[in-house]
């Protein structure tokens, strides 16, 4: 079983947990891989579509891990296990990851890790609310798409306005990904300004573009 770079780089920070709930599991790969590797000691596989979880369960069985893996039917983190340590939310969106934490009052995860594929912000301006900090960031490119994994841990540390668009480690490290999403995202931008009449109507693009200037320059 190969996972994909994505999913890869949310396996490498479960290591040393106990038990692992992978959100919107689909195949339940990671949680196979993260149990069979010995990266965690069990899991739980939830999706909330009976597709996903008539596939997880068929995966999870063939490599004989009912005892280890929990399949689950349901939505984001209602359902997980008392003992649970880390989660995994991957392959949605910002506003989706963003509600899910926000539904789970009183989060006792010692680690969260997020992989978005767009509007990572959405995540990062919630944080004071579910009283979580960024320990590492990065932008991910597979298969011409880019993905923003996120890794939280418990009590937040205040962020500037740059730093919730951005990301604090994503400014510091500047990786050649981040940096290749960004310089896209500025032509994009540049090109909407010029389909633009209204001056009004130009401001808020006009405002993009310079914040991503600064990050790039």
């Amino acid at each position: 079983m190969k996972l994909s770079k994505r999913l890869q780089a949310c396996l490498n920070y479960t290591r040393k947990f106990n038990n692992l709930a992978d959100i919107g599991t689909d195949h339940a790969l990671l949680p196979i891989e993260a149990v069979k590797e010995g990266y965690v000691y069990k899991a739980q596989a939830i999706d909330n579509k009976y597709g996903p979880f008539l596939r997880a369960t068929k995966n999870v069985k063939a490599y004989d891990l009912k005892d280890k893996i929990k399949v689950k039917l349901g939505d984001g983190l209602e359902k997980i296990e008392a003992d649970t340590d880390v989660a995994v939310v991957s392959g949605l969106g910002g506003s989706t990851m963003r509600d899910i934490l926000l539904a789970k009052a009183n989060l006792s995860l010692k680690r969260i890790i997020l992989n978005a594929n767009n509007n990572p912000y959405q995540v990062r301006a919630i944080l004071s609310q579910i009283d979580y900090h960024i320990i590492d960031e990065l932008v991910i490119k597979e298969a011409g798409k880019y993905y923003f994994l996120i890794v939280l841990e418990p009590s937040f540390t205040p962020l500037t306005k740059q730093e919730v668009l951005f990301g604090p480690v994503n400014l510091k490290e500047k990786t050649h990904f981040f940096k290749e999403y960004y310089k896209k995202e500025l032509k994009n931008y540049e090109s909407i300004l010029t389909q633009i009449e209204q001056a009004k109507d130009k401001k808020p693009i006009q405002q993009q573009i310079t914040e991503i200037k600064e990050v790039l320059s």
